[in-house]
């Protein structure tokens, strides 16, 4: 049974390091829409969000999808986190009362405006605790205090400027590319900073009262800074993102683990990377508009490029990755399928 058991396994990584093994399957979605936010809470759910207040759910693992637009305006819906089948909150961006936070109860058949951003606020992104439904978004700084924005229970929502142990750096901000820049995971909370002088990690416990920001050794500056965060535990992240205006900057991947920061392997993308997702089995998948690629693990060495279409986002479930870009691309990564656990005879 062991036997059986190590060569499947080593059958599943030999797909994964095969450049002619992985191809991404092209999903019929609306070519007329940005798809920038992309979630996939089981393996026949798919939520993706994008342009003209566009948002989109499958569940039938991305071949049929059905559309909904919450409001009626040209907003952009660039964060989407989908709880299941009919429950979802979705982000938009943008100042003059532009960033907003719908929600659905029904499959997306009606939305419910949830939260509305004074004037001079711009949300980046958000992220749910699935265990208690806690809500945490982001935004820019605003007078030289955090934009920081909590729900215990995704329908009242609380100013938390004072969330964060220090003040916020002069233009100390967010990236809005992927909806990425803040997560949830095992027990902790992420949020990775941009547009300042450096850019920041603000991590803290999911009991904790407040964020404590760490200097990164990524790029750092206007329209650079970190992307996407993926906390594995309070002290142990992974960060991607890069300088949007010099694309030749980096480290632009890097791990935080114990209070040292580890550059990863750079992978072979030009500019700046969107987004970060991380597989089952801890295979690191990162996007921008060049296209897509995944490494096998954090040790090696070796990227294995997946498209090079314009992808902003990706997240995946046990079974799929879902990869959603511009001019309605929408793709799908099947992940080789990892066999149950048995005991030995």
């Amino acid at each position: 049974m062991l036997a059986s058991i190590m060569i499947a396994s080593t059958l599943a990584a030999t797909m994964l390091t095969s450049a002619t093994a992985i191809e991404l399957e092209r999903l019929p979605t609306r070519p007329d829409v940005h798809w920038i936010g992309v979630s996939t809470p089981s393996p026949d759910v798919v939520w993706i969000s994008g342009s003209k207040a566009t948002i989109a759910r499958s569940v039938d693992a991305g071949q049929t999808w059905n559309y909904s637009t919450p409001s009626n305006s040209t907003l952009e819906f660039r964060d989407i986190e989908g709880l299941d089948d009919q429950h979802a909150f979705a982000l938009s961006i943008g100042k003059n009362g532009n960033s907003r936070i719908y929600y659905t109860n029904n499959g997306g058949d009606s939305w419910q405006l949830r939260y509305r951003a004074g004037g001079n606020q711009f949300l980046n992104c958000f992220a749910i605790a699935p265990e208690t439904n806690e809500v945490w978004g982001f935004g820019d700084s605003i007078d030289g205090k955090w934009d920081l924005l909590r729900s215990t229970d995704g329908r009242n929502w609380l100013s938390s400027s004072n969330a964060v142990g220090s003040p916020p750096l002069s233009a100390e901000g967010g990236l809005a590319a992927s909806g990425g820049c803040v997560r949830y995971g095992k027990n902790a909370w992420a949020i990775g900073t941009a547009n300042a002088a450096t850019a920041r990690l603000l991590v803290k416990r999911s009991f904790g009262i407040r964020f404590k920001a760490i200097e990164t050794p990524l790029p750092a500056g206007p329209g650079a800074g970190i992307a996407s965060v993926w906390p594995f535990a309070e002290d142990h992240v992974l960060m991607v993102g890069g300088d949007l205006k010099h694309a030749e900057r980096r480290p632009r991947i890097v791990e935080y683990k114990d209070d040292s920061f580890t550059p990863l392997a750079e992978p072979p993308l030009s500019g700046a990377l969107y987004s970060l997702t991380v597989t089952r089995d801890k295979q690191l998948i990162v996007s921008n508009p060049s296209g897509a690629a995944l490494l096998p693990s954090v040790d090696s060495n070796n990227w294995l490029p997946l498209s090079d279409a314009n992808i902003w986002n990706s997240a995946c479930n046990v079974d799929a990755c879902y990869f959603v870009g511009k001019e309605g691309y929408t793709g799908k990564l099947s992940l080789p399928v990892t066999p149950s656990p048995q005991t030995r005879d």
